[in-house]
């Protein structure tokens, strides 16, 4: 259960860091571009905040 509610607060920090990217690639290079951007920084962000998520639950020994 710790591990979902850490994961979520990571995700949704990433998520704002993800949309500012985007937004400045946008304002850079224009729409097109910040799409594919966005979305592999989404994913990148998915799999980065579970690996962190699990790491950080095993060290404060939430995990049962």
């Amino acid at each position: 259960m710790w591990v979902l509610a850490i994961y979520v607060v990571l995700m949704i920090i990433g998520d704002v860091i993800d949309v500012g990217i985007g937004a400045a690639v946008s304002n850079m290079w224009g729409d097109p571009i910040s799409l594919p951007v966005f979305l592999t920084c989404y994913f990148a962000t998915l799999a980065i905040a579970w690996v962190l998520a699990v790491k950080i639950a095993e060290s404060m020994k939430l995990t049962t």
